[in-house]
């Protein structure tokens, strides 16, 4: 008998073991509670992603503008972020969060290369594999199928021929996006933009018909079709847009500086902003304005 009533336990016992299970009971639901508040203020409040804008990459500081950036530069920009946390991602992966749901990493950070020049290859390249790092480069089409029959590949002035681009889009470091055929210029038509006087119809189809020649001729040299255009200049107009989606482009690239805040609507892949990487700023000073 004695023995029995040992085995069962004492009272005492048996409530401070009722009374740590309740404890442990309401710690796991306010564990739950703060993760579900946590996970609903993201997807009210949306993710942040900054995405900054470079163009050429060229060793001699004697010809840095607010356009061109040295490899130092460069790379001191991607120590940066990784040091403060920072993960580069691509446009796709903003649009396959959107769109269905895949997560990003907690500070996801893009990184965009307009224009396709050579040196991306020659000095961006290399640092990408070197960081296990991810960056955009928007290709004008024309050029592109101008230095593939030249080949005249001069770090200085040249663009990605279909063969780079390949090279790069296969290693899964690089995401190539169209950033038009033969629309890169301000002279007479500013960029994209439809000018004055000209009909609605006349302009969807002078720019539909030059970004799918650089839709067509991805997709016949290199086997890619971008989801996503870039604005040569960031000249945007309504009509635009509109072709833009008409044509099954999920996203857009602007030249306005400010952080995106990305929800699940898909609104918010339009007209995304872009800081331009200015190469007279250091890059403590220029990384402030991302944060």
């Amino acid at each position: 008998m004695t023995d029995k009533i040992r085995s069962m336990g004492k009272p005492g016992d048996k409530l401070v073991t009722l009374l740590l299970a309740l404890c442990l009971l309401a710690v796991s639901i306010t564990v739950g509670m703060v993760e579900r508040s946590i996970m609903a203020t993201v997807e009210d409040d949306g993710i942040r992603v900054p995405i900054i804008m470079y163009h050429s990459i060229l060793k001699s500081a004697k010809v840095q503008t607010k356009y061109i950036v040295t490899p130092a530069q460069l790379e001191q920009d991607m120590l940066w972020l990784k040091n403060n946390g920072y993960t580069t991602v691509f446009i796709e992966d903003l649009i396959n969060y959107v769109y269905d749901g895949v997560d990003l990493p907690p500070k996801p950070v893009v990184l965009t290369f307009d224009d396709g020049y050579y040196n991306n290859l020659t000095y961006l390249y290399p640092l990408l594999k070197k960081h296990g790092m991810k960056a955009t480069v928007s290709i004008v089409g024309k050029y592109s199928e101008e230095f593939s029959q030249t080949l005249d590949l001069n770090p200085s002035y040249a663009h990605l021929t279909w063969d780079n681009l390949k090279q790069m889009d296969d290693s899964g470091l690089v995401e190539v996006l169209n950033h038009s055929y033969n629309m890169h210029s301000d002279a007479v038509r500013k960029g994209c933009k439809i000018m004055n006087g000209e009909s609605e119809a006349e302009y969807k189809k002078i720019f539909s018909d030059d970004v799918m020649m650089t839709q067509e001729l991805l997709s016949k040299n290199c086997g890619i079709t971008p989801m996503t255009f870039t604005y040569p200049y960031g000249y945007i107009c309504n009509e635009s847009e509109e072709v833009l989606r008409s044509l099954g482009f999920k996203a857009s690239l602007s030249c306005y500086e400010m952080v995106n805040v990305l929800t699940r609507d898909p609104q918010c892949l339009y007209s995304l902003k872009r800081f331009n990487r200015d190469s007279t700023l250091s890059t403590q000073g220029f990384m402030k304005r991302i944060k």
